[in-house]
């Protein structure tokens, strides 16, 4: 029986185009995330717990994980340009960043520049460390301890259940068209990160996110690594101020002592700080992005929503209207 090579090369070329398709579905998508996390859940969930703090504070209920903090606030637009970026891996589960947090270190990661590197000390299950990879064309370099390994440190109370896990990065290995590039760019470290030797990374990073053990002990000297390994113009950013007690104090301690000018950034519970250079202390703003601790405009909002449309369209093969006078 003879093969019907025409049809062969139709067939291809329809998986080529289907493929492609659902690339630009799965990408306009998650652009649609990233609007969604930084215009609508960023600003919603900051005033919820605005009035659920209000509301504890007038019944008198404390909660074991919230703690006074004493650093100053800004919005993240005053910290970090703002561009275009993916979420992807939505999902939250107990001991991830929330939405929000997420968007704006996508937003660092987008502003990371080219020839750095990123590092992020704590991969659990690998979420943050996809969504870092996704939004920079850079490498990204994430270390977690081992669940069997015997800690330099003692672990924070309560804790424990975010180390023993069958195996960090679950995530990372999980990943899918159109992501396998970015998962690519990530190597998966493990070790304690008291002890581990970075100094072939000393200097060379973009962006470091530091999320490991909230042991007042991790934290500073996850914050020692952290500030050599950054690069002039770099970026470093925590997570969990104001949640944990360990690196509350830490940080609190690190900006009294040091004076480096650490920013909490408002409704969320990540710390920012951007080691200076010989240019300007931070990345310019674009002409269009909003005035610094406003929310942002709808119109960015929906001209994400067309990017995406058009995006898709485009793939699809539907020409677009012209207008007749």
């Amino acid at each position: 029986m003879g093969v019907d090579v025409g049809s062969l090369a139709t067939a291809g070329r329809a998986r080529d185009h289907g493929s492609a398709l659902s690339g630009a579905v799965a990408r306009a998508v998650a652009r649609l995330w990233g609007a969604y996390a930084l215009n609508v859940y960023l600003p919603g969930s900051a005033s919820a717990r605005r009035l659920r703090n209000l509301s504890r504070s007038i019944r008198g209920v404390h909660r074991p994980d919230q703690h006074a903090t004493r650093l100053p606030q800004a919005a993240w637009p005053e910290l970090v340009a703002r561009k275009a970026i993916y979420l992807i891996e939505t999902g939250k589960r107990d001991g991830n960043v929330n939405l929000a947090e997420l968007a704006v270190l996508a937003q660092a990661a987008a502003a990371v520049r080219p020839g750095t590197i990123i590092v992020e000390i704590g991969t659990f299950d690998g979420r943050t460390t996809m969504n870092l990879a996704v939004n920079a064309q850079v490498p990204v370099i994430t270390l977690d301890l081992p669940s069997e390994h015997i800690a330099l440190h003692e672990l924070a109370a309560g804790e424990r259940q975010y180390v023993d896990k069958p195996r960090p990065g679950e995530r990372i290995r999980a990943a899918a068209w159109p992501w396998l590039a970015a998962a690519r760019r990530i190597a998966q470290l493990y070790g304690d990160s008291a002890t581990f030797d970075w100094s072939e990374h000393d200097g060379k990073a973009g962006l470091v996110f530091v999320d490991g053990s909230h042991a007042y002990e991790y934290v500073r000297k996850d914050s020692e690594t952290a500030l050599r390994l950054v690069a002039a113009g770099g970026m470093v950013m925590w997570h969990d101020y104001g949640a944990w007690e360990g690196v509350t104090r830490a940080l609190e301690e690190l900006e009294a002592s040091r004076k480096l000018g650490l920013r909490h950034i408002r409704g969320t519970r990540l710390v920012f700080w951007r080691a200076k250079d010989s240019g300007e202390d931070r990345a310019p703003v674009p002409e269009n992005a909003d005035a610094p601790g406003r929310p942002a405009a709808g119109n960015f909002f929906l001209s994400r929503i067309r990017r995406a449309a058009v995006d898709i369209r485009r793939l699809a093969g539907v020409r677009p209207r012209c207008r007749t006078t």
